[in-house]
């Protein structure tokens, strides 16, 4: 598997209210049809509260997004794509580019749901 993570701010002016919807239902629809990809995840950044050990101040952040592929060469054809023109179009609306972090990840599943339902 292929993994890339984005961690992103919002563009500044914008509301996080506003942040929200787009990122859910405007970029989330057009970004799930980049070809091969076989997974996309949002997670929107919330408050941290009681079981958030050890959070120490708000990051500033607004969310992180999980993009995989099966291997690099389909990632690389999607990035390449006609239907990644729109998905970057789109990140120019809402996410400030200067602040967003790229990380290229490895999953390691240590504990799986699975396990958990026996």
């Amino acid at each position: 598997m292929h993994t890339i993570a984005f961690l992103f701010k919002r563009r500044p002016g914008m509301s996080l209210a506003d942040f929200h919807h787009h990122y859910e239902k405007i970029h989330g629809p057009i970004a799930r049809t980049l070809p091969g990809l076989i997974e996309y995840r949002q997670y929107p950044i919330r408050s941290a509260g009681r079981g958030d050990v050890h959070f120490k101040d708000a990051s500033g952040f607004d969310a992180l997004s999980i993009y995989v592929f099966e291997n690099a060469e389909a990632a690389d054809a999607a990035w390449q794509s006609p239907e990644n023109e729109p998905v970057q179009e789109d990140t120019l609306q809402f996410i400030d580019l200067d602040t967003m972090i790229t990380l290229p990840v490895t999953l390691r599943t240590v504990l799986a749901m699975r396990e958990l339902a026996r």
